[in-house]
């Protein structure tokens, strides 16, 4: 079964329980034009997708389709970090992942 876009900007702006209007207003558009992308009628260019995926926390490729799985819980800001301190959080999560296996 294909997923459309349409279908994953329904699915995650009812998850994190936004209206249309609050989506708009977070990526600078009106909310017709967000009705547009859930109704079909308009895609978001790629400026819109990269922000609506950071509202959502999850990445372009899952809004697309191109993933099944929701890496919203793979996803870390590291945004405010240094270089030393992304690197200990890496070294930390590979750690954690080698010991789950």
């Amino acid at each position: 079964m294909e997923i459309t876009i349409s279908a994953r900007l329904i699915e995650l702006r009812e998850k994190y329980n936004f209206s249309q209007s609050e989506v708009a207003r977070q990526i600078g558009v009106t909310p017709a034009l967000i009705s547009a992308y859930e109704k079909q009628e308009r895609k978001p260019s790629i400026e819109k997708l990269v922000l609506l995926a950071d509202i959502y926390h999850v990445s372009t490729d899952y809004i697309l389709g191109r993933t099944y799985k929701d890496d919203s819980a793979r996803m870390i800001n590291v945004d405010h970090l240094t270089e030393v301190q992304i690197k200990i959080v890496r070294d930390l999560v590979n750690h954690m992942n080698i010991q789950v296996q």
